[in-house]
Formats: C-alpha cells, structure tokens, sequence
C-alpha cells in the first residue's frame, strides 16, 4: 500500500505531485481498506465558482442555437451552476464573418464563408446570459482579419453583453494557422504578435483573452503573458487528452493526470509572474471531435470530474469543456463527428426544436461544480487501488471531499476512513455510478436529467462521522461528493 500527499503548495512546486494522489489499480473482488487524510489546517488554492464551463463553436451562434426561448438549453445551463460559456473554435477564423447592424451579408459571400454572425446573435446570447447567470468569452475573427468588422464587434459585444463579457478573444489556435489559409509558412510568435496587438488596439477593452493556442504547453502563451500582460485580462490556452487512438485506459490511468498537469506548468507559471488568470478554454478527451466508445461513455463523466478538479486544484482559474449541438454520435454539417460533447440532440427534430440530453462528462462536470466555491485542502490517500480525492472547505463553511474510484466497475469496491477533523457528526453522500466505464448510463443518486434539462437526484445518503473519520464504502468505478455538517 502506498501513501501519497497531495495540495496546492506541492502542485505549484511540481505538478507531477498533485497526479501523486492516484494509486494503480489491482484486480480484486473484494472490499479493502484505504484511507484519505485532510489537512484542514493548511488551506491553500482557490476552487473558483466559474471553474467548471463549456464551449462551442461560433457557428452554434451564427445558426440560431443557443436560443433560451427554444428547447432546454437554458434549463442545462442552470442545472450545471452559474459559470462560462466560451463561443470560438475552428469555425471562427476559418468561416465565420461578422455583419454589423443595418448592413446586409455580401451577395455573393466571399468563398471561405459558411457562417454569418450579426448584433441579432450577440443579442441572443446576452438573453441566454442573463436567464442563467452565466458569462461569456466570445471570439473575433483574426484569421481573416478586417480592422473595421473586428472593431464593430468588439464594440457591439461590450455594449450588449456589458458585464456579462468576460473578454473577447482574438483568433482561435494561432500556433496552427500556418499552412491552413490564414498565414505563410514559417508565420511564427513575432508574426502573431504583431497581429494580436493590432486585434487589442482594436478591440479597446482590458477584457480580452487569449492566445487560445492549440498546444497547451505553447511558448506563445508564455510569450504573450510576458510581452503584453498589460493588455489583456486572462490566458487561454487548449488541451485535450490524446487523438483518435485514446482509450479507457488511457483516460483513467494515474498517468494521463500527470502528463495533463505538466502539460501547462510552465505557461501556468508565467500566467502567475504576469498576475493573470489562466484557463483552459476547450478542452476534452479527444481532438477531432472525440473517440466513439470513449468519449461518449461513462468513462468521461469520471475523467470530466477528475480533470478539472485537478487543473483547478493545480491553479487554473478554470476549464471549459468542449462540444456541439448537433445530433448524438451522428456526423455535424461537414460530415465530421462531435463525440465528446457535454450534450447533444437525440434525434434531428430535437436538435431543431434545441432539445438536448445530457450525455456522461456532464454529470461528472456536475458533481466537480459541488465541491465549490471555496478552498483547497491537502489531502493524503493510502490504498492501492485507482483512486483520486480532493477536499475544499467551502465558502459556506462545509468541507467537501471528492472521491474518484477510477478502477473498472467489475472490480471490488473499497472501504475508506476519511478523516477530515473537526467536530462534525454527520455528512450526506452524493454517488455518481455508470453500468460499465464503456457504457453511456450515467446517473447521480440513481437520478438522470430529463428532457427538461432538470436534474433532480435522490436524497443524498447519510452517514455519521465518528471522532471527525467517516467510514464509507464505494464502488468500483464510481465517484463521491462527500459533504460534511458544519462544525
């Protein structure tokens, strides 16, 4: 049996020590004993209330979706928590033109436009916004830049989003543009950062973000953060876990956390010399729209809940997880696929009524958004199994404890003792299971979201806490939001 001791002071000297917390698996049938250990003395790091958002292409913008007066989608917003949807992607620079207000789209569009977005949209969006108490990061076309559209949108956002804006982003994965249409060969950071300054001068607002680079370990995002930290207001950059040959495996494996967080270390450590925020604006398990079997399975929602409580628990301000709105493991409009997307349409009058299901990382991005806001705690687990915790007392003054049992759902459960002090007598438990890592059922407290968008889990079980240790048993493949009475 090992003994692994995690916390926010250990991931900012390495982060390869906050993945420490997870130990290998082994195959067993029955239940063994582990115990999790908190540090309520030390508190360190920051679980922010927005940590836990999504993202989607401008496209969805530019067709009508996201409409809070159609379907549910408004209805999931609310059910995930207040936080931030991120509006960009490849759709952005590659095929999206912005038309300000009174003017017509050119007749005919220019060849590389497939997308229209006008002040109608922005309008849409800030309606969405405003019924769900969430904020937005909205990209401007740089790729294909146009000094005089750029600025109108700039100017059009701030005006109807107002506070609601968390920035505008200029340009979409500027490390990849070379090659694709947008620039020549060899167009390198200098070239980029010419032309995002001329996007900031633009745009006029201390609000923006960026570089929304592809690679998350990006020299460019370090660049940027040194060079310009006094223009902008928050770094971005993307990561996903693998491409089309991620598995299961892969995506629970004690490794996979530790290639993640070291991954943005270095980025993560200039965002914090400049005093910027860094998020990961688009992430998921698999680039290219996902993995059938993997990213639309059980297996994310775990991953989903693991990976940004992690990136949060390492410094992040936030991660927002990619997706589309079209319909469920069928291909989009460019004959492609969106697997992994939190939610989707089940079928083509639901995607154009905008009546979405949850699919599996939803729930796992749920229970992640339970734990907080609040606080980071160190935590120290001993077992020998694939097991991954986190605590944070929480702004309302309860500790919470997160327990991911990552192994398959065939093998044994486990038997903790979580000691967490203190003086509380009881803590209610909140159970995330799924009939098998590989399967799409995914429930919380045997409860799913219903085609209203509302999720209503059963009563939380109840347990006592003796001498500040709670005894619990979880199952194999399976997730835990512990959360403890006030002291």
């Amino acid at each position: 049996m090992r003994e692994i001791r995690t916390g926010w002071a250990a991931a900012l000297a390495a982060l390869v020590m906050v993945a420490g917390q997870t130990a290998q698996a082994v195959p067993i049938t029955v239940p063994i004993t582990g115990t999790i250990t908190v540090d309520s003395a030390h508190p360190a790091g920051r679980l922010p209330a927005d940590f836990v958002g999504l993202s989607f292409e401008m496209r969805e913008l530019g067709i009508g979706n996201l409409d809070p007066t159609k379907g549910n989608v408004a209805a999931l917003f609310r059910t995930l928590g207040r936080s931030n949807v991120r509006i960009s992607g490849n759709t952005l620079d590659r095929d999206t033109l912005w038309v300000p207000r009174g003017q017509q789209p050119p007749n005919p569009l220019p060849p590389w436009v497939n997308d229209v977005v006008t002040p109608t949209d922005i309008q849409r969006l800030n309606t969405l916004l405003a019924q769900t108490g969430w904020r937005a990061e909205v990209g401007i076309n740089l790729g294909r830049w146009d000094p005089a559209l750029g600025a109108d949108q700039a100017r059009t956002m701030a005006r109807t989003l107002g506070g609601k804006l968390v920035a505008a982003e200029c340009g979409n994965e500027p490390d990849q543009w070379a090659g694709k249409g947008f620039r020549p060969a060899g167009y390198a950071y200098a070239d980029y950062k010419k032309d995002w300054e001329t996007c900031a001068a633009a745009v006029g607002t201390t609000r923006i973000a960026g570089p929304d680079t592809a690679s998350t370990s990006s020299s460019w995002a370090a660049g940027l953060a040194t060079d310009d930290h006094d223009k902008f207001s928050m770094l971005t950059v993307h990561q996903y876990v693998g491409g089309p040959d991620t598995t299961i495996a892969k995506l629970m494996a004690p490794a996979t956390v530790t290639a993640q967080l070291n991954s943005v270390a270095k980025n993560l450590a200039a965002a914090r010399a400049a005093n910027l925020p860094m998020r990961v604006d688009e992430a998921n398990s698999a680039f290219g729209g996902g993995v059938d079997g993997v990213s639309n399975k059980y297996a994310s929602a775990l991953w989903g809940m693991d990976y940004s409580l992690s990136l949060a628990q390492a410094g992040m301000s936030g991660v927002n997880i990619h997706g589309g709105l079209g319909v469920c493991n069928e291909p989009i409009w460019n004959g492609k696929f969106q697997r992994y997307t939190p939610f989707c349409a089940a079928t083509k009058d639901d995607e154009t009524a905008q009546v979405y299901k949850a699919m599996p990382i939803f729930y796992g991005l749920w229970m992640a958004r339970q734990m907080g806001p609040g606080t980071f705690l160190p935590v120290t687990v001993s077992t020998d199994r694939n097991i991954t915790a986190y605590a944070v007392r929480g702004d309302d003054g309860r500790t919470r404890i997160a327990v991911l049992q990552k192994d398959d759902t065939n093998a044994g459960p486990v038997h903790l003792d979580i000691n967490v002090g203190g003086h509380s007598s009881g803590a209610e438990v909140l159970r995330m299971t799924g009939t098998a890592l590989a399967d799409e059922q995914t429930s919380i407290q045997g409860s799913t979201v219903d085609r209203n968008g509302h999720l209503r889990p059963g009563h939380p079980d109840h347990v006592r806490v003796r001498n500040g240790t709670v005894s619990l048993d979880i199952a194999a493949g399976s997730a835990v939001v512990i959360t403890f009475d006030r002291c």
